[in-house]
């Protein structure tokens, strides 16, 4: 799990995910299994502890990585009805 510290953090991620488009598929509500670059396969969950909105990815990166950027960009587009990966 990573604390956000900073929007720069963030915008690195998603920039990230969008270069690489990694493959996201629902394992389960609130879990998702999303491929790294080296085309192995990392676990993110999406929770609520404590009133916060928690994303937990399996990665070593251990800061808002790529896989779980890739997660919300495939929930925005599937939101919008535009599909994600």
């Amino acid at each position: 799990m990573f604390i956000l510290r900073n929007k720069e953090q963030l915008s690195r991620a998603i920039e990230n995910a969008r270069t690489l488009h990694p493959k996201v598929r629902m394992v389960e509500f609130g879990e998702y299994e999303v491929t790294g670059s080296r085309g192995n396969t990392y676990t993110v969950l999406c929770y609520r502890a404590a009133g916060e909105k928690i994303v937990d990815c399996n990665c070593p990166a251990r800061v808002p990585c790529k896989h779980s950027a890739a997660l919300s960009l495939h929930v925005a587009l599937a939101a919008q009805g535009r599909g994600g990966h």
